[in-house]
């Protein structure tokens, strides 16, 4: 068995009860910290620095600035110091004024093996045009995405470096204990090779609702993880990676998040060797059973909700609907919405599948033949934008954090395509600015925005949109639709 050399915090720990004098620890004290700066001068070889560029057309990335960096920093990316940053000299007003900047960031990652692969978040490179990767040694390769994965929130880059690479070695998280020690290394706030040590402080961490990822099961941390570190490693005492970090809460102290190393795992030799990870998609929208167990009459409170099914999905072809429970998945008992939805993914597009279904308080089973899921939460929820907009619901969780007036609601641009006609309104909508009204009708969700532009956008015609500004200003616009639009 493998002696872990956190054996020697427990040394420590007795001799303060036994010894009561810091001269006497002066040898265990010296032994501890040179076992850390072991692990420091073992890890950092295989810790990168990811730089992120893209080149913003004209009206794309304009917003109020404090809110855009609301939104990056819930995912630990700093948005790139500098002239054209949220602190440089070109960049007056910032809080109150919308300013077109370039997309840069920065972000962290990891070596996977000797043939240049890098492993990091897929936020930090989804929309980059140019990514340089930083080694150690202060060499720079330009690098390729090899695949994403926006489900997990992890990617796989390209480098061709010269000589061979030190490859980091991938532990097991499936093991981990609560109180375990780890280490966190990555870029912090763009300084690279920053080296932190905490704790494991809890596992299981599902209730995060990041935007955009269906498989949330993280690692939570009180190690520093600081913007930048995203898509680093957070290691054991053994020096072998077990997470991959993904997110911090902003304002709040030691509450930093780590995507379990199991999961990349699985994940990444599948983008290396496909470019993507293909799931099957069923098309409805649920939650966790329990809270309509009793209403429903089900004998416990076991299986997935649904809310609503989307129009033009196997669900609907197969004749799920609203209130049904879905209970089994080829016979295998579904626990949770989670455990559906992990099911679904785990099976092929194409595949026929029988769902046990409860419904009117009896059982019966329906067949259905899977989609192949579209790659993101927001193209199998949304299709296609609509008048060059995206949007998702503002949740009250999101509403916080965009320090928004209690009880707003709406829908908020998460997406201005770049050359639409919403891009040319003017006042023009921008990223994160809050739909509340189309053709003066109130908007209270997602669903209500993508249904009232279908019903009142006429091909040709202008359409009132009344919106806040991401700053908290009231404004109303008018798009023209397009004559194709519908």
């Amino acid at each position: 068995m493998k002696t872990k050399p956190y054996y020697k915090i427990v040394v420590v720990a007795l001799s303060l009860v036994l010894a009561g004098s810091g001269y006497a620890l002066s040898p265990v004290l010296k032994e501890m910290e040179d076992a850390f700066i072991k692990l420091h001068e073992e890890l950092q070889p295989c810790v990168v620095n990811i730089e992120t560029k893209g080149n913003a057309a004209p009206g794309e990335g304009e917003m109020d600035m404090d809110n855009y960096n609301e939104l990056f920093r819930f995912f630990g990316v700093p948005m790139q110091p500098g002239p054209n940053g949220p602190n440089g000299p070109n960049m007056p007003n910032m809080p109150n004024k919308p300013h077109r900047m370039p997309r840069m960031a920065t972000g962290s990652g990891l070596i996977y093996d000797k043939e240049g692969h890098v492993i990091t978040n897929n936020h930090v490179v989804e929309n980059a045009d140019q990514i340089t990767v930083k080694m150690w040694n202060k060499k720079e390769y330009p690098a390729k995405v090899v695949g994403r994965d926006p489900d997990t929130d992890l990617a796989v880059l390209k480098i061709e470096a010269e000589g061979d690479l030190p490859v980091a070695r991938l532990g097991d998280s499936e093991g981990l204990k609560v109180g375990q020690f780890a280490i966190a290394i990555g870029s912090s706030r763009g300084l690279e090779g920053s080296f932190s040590f905490g704790h494991i402080s809890a596992l299981g961490r599902d209730e995060l609702r990041l935007p955009g990822l269906r498989f949330q099961n993280f690692i939570q941390t009180d190690a520093a993880i600081n913007l930048g570190n995203s898509g680093g490693p957070l290691c054991d005492l053994d020096g072998e990676v077990i997470g991959i970090s993904i997110a911090i809460v902003y304002g709040a102290n030691s509450l930093g998040f780590a995507i379990p190393i199991n999961t990349a795992k699985d994940i990444i030799p599948k983008l290396i060797g496909q470019g993507k990870i293909t799931r099957g998609y069923l098309g409805v929208g649920i939650v966790n059973v329990d809270s309509f167990a009793e209403s429903v009459g089900l004998p416990d409170k076991l299986g997935a909700f649904v809310k609503n099914v989307q129009p033009g999905t196997p669900a609907e072809r197969a004749g799920i609907k609203a209130y049904d429970v879905l209970r089994k998945v080829n016979g295998v008992p579904i626990e949770n919405a989670a455990a559906l939805v992990g099911k679904i993914s785990e099976i092929a597009p194409g595949t026929p599948a029988k769902v046990e279904i409860w419904r009117d308080k009896a059982t019966l089973e329906v067949d259905v033949t899977l989609d192949e899921w579209a790659g993101s939460v927001k193209e199998a929820t949304h299709g296609k934008a609509m008048l060059g907009l995206r949007v998702e619901n503002v949740t009250p969780e999101l509403a916080e954090r965009l320090r928004l007036r209690p009880g707003t609601v709406g829908a908020i641009v998460t997406e201005v395509e770049s050359g639409s006609t919403a891009e040319d309104a003017r006042p023009p909508i921008g990223q994160g600015d809050i739909i509340v009204e189309i053709a003066q009708k109130p908007v209270k969700n997602a669903e209500d925005f993508y249904r009232l532009i279908k019903e009142n956008a006429q091909p040709g015609k202008s359409l009132l949109i009344g919106f806040i500004r991401a700053g908290g200003e009231q404004d109303i616009t008018v798009i023209k639709v397009p004559k194709e639009e519908k």
